[in-house]
């Protein structure tokens, strides 16, 4: 019998057997950080979550937790750094959309990122986060970091930057930014999960919680982005994929990240 023939099975009963394993262990400590189950809507993704699961990241565990473990910095992000430094300049305003505590401010400043005093780094997440974020920045006598909870506040920014919040929400980011009075000039997308098939949601088990999770279309998010008036400058694939138990064709080979400018 050739080779072939004898690893095909071997091949399907394996990616079964580990399809079972993930679905089994998801409530489980090992189930963290997979995900279970394709939904159209968000509504119908946060539906399946059981009902005694913790469900937001607006929690004051939730953002202890991003304290405890956060404040490192993701290798992923190198090349927001590298459109950082060629972007950033004094006087200018960057908004952090689902920045969490402010990690990125402090943990790039530690890999090759100088931020002017006079610069204002605004972090714009929900609100048991941002209050963990003030905590953190009186105790290191920071004063170049803000908070809010309001997303329009990104009007008249220059920089406009998120690294994997996108698919925790409902609302895509081409809509969000339609709706701002000003919308930024540069916008940087980083960690998110972009495919060639059709949008989906999932659910999420993390550490701490459980969220709807969505998957984008690729061809789709960038449509959506140049009808909210911007144009991509450059894309990058990160080394991060993820798989649905029983779904292999919703599979994401890679994350990516996008720089995209406002079209004058």
């Amino acid at each position: 019998m050739p080779m072939a023939a004898v690893q095909r099975p071997v091949k399907v009963i394996a990616t079964a057997l580990r399809d079972l394993y993930a679905y089994a262990t998801f409530h489980s400590e090992s189930g963290a950080y997979h995900f279970r189950g394709v939904y159209p809507t968000y509504q119908a993704a946060h539906a399946s979550i059981p009902e005694s699961a913790k469900k937001s990241f607006d929690d004051p565990s939730v953002a202890e937790y991003f304290a405890n473990t956060h404040l490192v910095f993701n290798p992923s992000d190198y090349p927001v750094l590298f459109w950082l430094n060629q972007l950033m300049h004094r006087d200018q305003t960057l908004f952090d959309f689902g920045g969490g505590i402010g990690q990125s401010f402090y943990v790039y400043q530690e890999h090759f990122l100088s931020i002017p005093d006079c610069f204002r780094w605004i972090v714009c997440d929900v609100h048991a986060l941002a209050e963990r974020g003030r905590l953190l920045a009186r105790q290191r006598g920071e004063s170049r970091i803000e908070f809010t909870e309001d997303v329009a506040l990104c009007s008249g920014v220059d920089l406009f930057l998120t690294c994997g919040t996108l698919q925790y929400l409902e609302a895509d980011l081409g809509m969000i930014l339609s709706r701002i009075e000003q919308p930024p000039r540069h916008v940087l997308v980083n960690r998110v999960p972009v495919y060639e098939g059709e949008p989906y949601f999932t659910v999420q088990h993390s550490t701490h919680s459980y969220s709807p999770y969505k998957v984008f279309n690729r061809d789709l998010f960038l449509e959506q982005m140049k009808q909210a008036g911007y144009e991509k400058v450059e894309q990058w694939y990160l080394h991060r994929s993820m798989s649905i138990p029983f779904h292999p064709d919703k599979s994401v080979p890679f994350y990516h990240g996008f720089y995209f400018r406002r079209k004058d």
